[in-house]
């Protein structure tokens, strides 16, 4: 019986740690990869240091990316939840409740597929609040406008006002379009991804997993694209053959109605 007990309350133990574990936020990110000149700032120093892959940094660090340069960020051990600063960038992380990280200026995307239930993933700018619960997208930020790109799923744009509040109006920017967030104003009407910026998210997006997930994950994916791709193609005969059929009986129809009404009066 005493050993039953130890073994229950080992149990209850490992239990309320594991949930103490995955309700708590993750306090630090990890540098997973670096290309080119990529520099940090501790909160707690005055001096810019080069960053290395395996470095992990915290909420209140600052990461400056160089001509030609960039570096990745995982939020979590599995390199499921990435952020890639692109190059002349300058981001703060913050690392608290939903804001990860404050974008001062420059580009990143966000490859965001696996959050505790009922978290968001946001963004800020000087002049916008974005984010998701699972997708990806990117941020493209300076002083004066954001701009919003949903490459993958749905995310969500907000403006910020004169005092730094994130206005109540939430304009979900669906997949393959973006929006503009000017300063203290509201996200402009969705616009459609120009074939250039989707194609650098994609080149990223399949470096990135080969990088972390090796090739056999690249060409499931694109296994993946081509599947989806057919049955999209495959969606839209089944509607035009579906579209000609209903043309087909309508005419039919109207044939048949003249025809009987053309008997019914003439009296020849």
């Amino acid at each position: 019986m005493r050993h039953l007990k130890l073994a229950i309350g080992c149990a209850l133990i490992a239990f309320l740690a594991l949930s103490l574990t995955a309700a708590t936020p993750k306090t630090s990110v990890e540098v997973i990869y670096v290309s080119g000149r990529v520099e940090f700032l501790s909160q707690d120093s005055s001096d810019w240091q080069a960053a290395r892959v395996g470095k992990s940094l915290f909420s209140g660090d600052s990461i400056k990316t160089y001509e030609d340069s960039s570096v990745e960020i995982s939020f979590d051990g599995r390199k499921e939840n990435v952020v890639s600063i692109n190059p002349n960038s300058h981001v703060v992380l913050k690392l608290f409740e939903q804001e990860k990280i404050e974008l001062i200026d420059g580009e990143v995307f966000a490859l965001i597929t696996q959050l505790p239930h009922g978290s968001n993933f946001e963004i800020r700018t000087p002049t916008a609040v974005c984010g998701a619960r699972g997708t990806g997208w990117g941020a493209n930020a300076d002083k004066t406008r954001t701009i919003v790109s949903g490459y993958e799923n749905n995310s969500y744009a907000k403006g910020v006002d004169k005092n730094g509040n994130i206005m109540e109006d939430n304009l979900t920017v669906t997949q393959g379009f973006w929006t503009m967030v000017k300063l203290f104003g509201k996200p402009s009407k969705l616009s459609k991804i120009s074939d250039k910026d989707y194609k650098k998210w994609n080149k990223w997006k399949d470096a990135f997993l080969e990088r972390v997930f090796g090739k056999r994950t690249r060409r499931k994916r694109l296994s993946d694209d081509l599947d989806k791709i057919a049955g999209q193609r495959e969606r839209m005969e089944d509607k035009k053959a579906d579209e000609r059929m209903r043309k087909t009986t309508e005419k039919t129809s109207a044939g048949s109605g003249t025809s009987d009404y053309n008997n019914e009066v003439s009296p020849r």
